[in-house]
């Protein structure tokens, strides 16, 4: 992220005194960090912030709700925590007046700050799944036009493939999907004027990018088109740094311009893009904490026993299978067990039970994260019979694969019985005896 504070600086004395040539001084007393880099410092901390909460290792970055919720709510706390503590940095007007709000709320705007700020999410994307959809949560706070989600996924790309090792014909290919690229940098020098939004700003930037020589030839080349120079330096050094590196002489230089509070934030972010976010981990349960997950079970099942009697039927379940936990470092989020049943035609079956959020997890995702990544290992080898029985509405289920048996098989009201099975599994079982369905609760 640091190309875009570089850009946004080196421009920030152009911005309104434009400077049509690539023959200037890139650091003077002059220059100044502007909302570019606040707001580009900003996301950077909500990644970290969010981070804390922990995500899915797997799962092509589609990692868990909560991630992806907390990534939301600390976007906007952290825009709001560092632009209310500098207010004076050029901030534009409907911007100023959400960083301010008690309830913010998207404004449908198109404005070129969705993609002037977006540098991290790439930097901090394991995926290229993932950095669309940091692009998107990240922008959205705000910047919720087609356009303005438009800029900001292509800025996102542009870097990610930049920093997977993407040849420039590669990127403009790909960024051609977004925007026509069929223009020079001294077509339009002279006849550029100053705008604000993604559809203005973008293209330029990525076309200076393409037609550099260097990183700082890049920054260069953006802020001699005139118009919104410190913007479009930003955009387009945001992309040049993750394909050509920054020298450290202009790193050092650049970071002069922050205080200790904001270089904070660049050297806290640079290390969590080395380890990313804190890894969720499925695990067997240790023997050390059964009485602890019985004891939170107990709170969703009791079923007229005493807490003695529930602990002591569950254990004896344990004969029979594995339980398995959801935890942020040794933090329990979610448990459940698998149990190994008696075959039905020569098929594996298994059952799930005792599905569970710890605490206040519930409702976060971390018990959908559980069973996904339960029924994906016992899926892994073999076509099978999964069974449950549901406490809570059968739909919850069904998004997972779950089928409802037809009543002849529902042999108790308050749980109802489903499967996840091939088609042809399935056929075969609704004409299978009922009794020979599992009753393992």
């Amino acid at each position: 992220m640091l190309g875009a504070i570089i850009g946004d600086i080196a421009g920030s004395r152009f911005e309104f005194n434009n400077h049509r040539s690539k023959d200037f001084e890139l650091f003077t007393t002059s220059c100044f960090a502007t909302d570019d880099s606040m707001m580009t410092l900003a996301v950077a901390k909500a990644l970290i912030e969010a981070g804390k909460t922990g995500s899915l290792e797997f799962d092509n970055g589609a990692g868990n709700r909560e991630y992806y919720w907390q990534l939301e709510k600390e976007t906007i706390i952290q825009m709001q925590k560092i632009g209310r503590k500098y207010p004076d940095c050029g901030y534009g007007g409907r911007f100023g007046k959400w960083l301010f709000e008690d309830q913010p709320k998207p404004y449908n705007s198109y404005g070129n700050g969705a993609a002037m700020r977006i540098s991290p999410a790439a930097w901090a994307a394991r995926t290229e799944t993932e950095a669309r959809l940091y692009s998107e949560i990240i922008t959205r706070v705000t910047h919720n036009h087609p356009e303005g989600l438009k800029g900001a996924e292509a800025v996102t790309l542009a870097i990610y493939m930049a920093k997977n090792g993407a040849a420039k014909e590669e990127i403009k290919a790909r960024m051609e999907y977004f925007y026509r690229l069929n223009f020079t940098i001294d077509a339009i020098r002279d006849s550029y004027v100053f705008n604000e939004s993604c559809q203005q700003t973008v293209p330029q930037a990525i076309v200076s990018f393409l037609e550099s020589g260097s990183f700082e030839d890049a920054i260069r080349t953006a802020i001699s088109i005139g118009g919104d120079s410190d913007t479009l330096a930003a955009i387009t050094g945001a992309i040049a740094e993750a394909y050509y590196g920054i020298p450290a002489e202009l790193e050092e230089k650049a970071l002069a311009y922050l205080n200790d509070e904001l270089r904070l934030i660049y050297f806290e972010f640079k290390n969590f893009v080395k380890k990313g976010p804190q890894t969720l981990f499925v695990r067997p349960a240790y023997e050390t904490e059964k009485e602890e997950i019985l004891k939170e079970g107990y709170k969703h099942f009791p079923k007229n026993r005493s807490l003695e009697e529930y602990i002591s039927d569950n254990l004896q379940e344990d004969n029979f299978g594995t339980r398995y936990v959801l935890v942020n470092n040794d933090l329990i989020l979610s448990s459940l067990i698998v149990l190994k049943l008696k075959n039905i035609f020569n098929v594996p079956v298994w059952g799930l039970g005792s599905i569970i959020a710890h605490g206040e997890m519930t409702g976060k995702g971390y018990a959908t994260s559980l069973i996904k990544k339960c029924i994906e290992s016992i899926e892994e080898k073999e076509d099978v019979f999964i069974f449950l029985y549901s406490d809570i509405r059968p739909d919850f289920y069904q998004r997972l694969g779950f089928k409802l048996l037809p009543d002849k098989f529902q042999k108790n009201k308050k749980s109802i019985c489903m499967v996840r099975c091939g088609e042809s599994h399935w056929e075969k079982l609704i004409s299978f005896l009922p009794e020979e369905i599992p009753d393992y609760f």
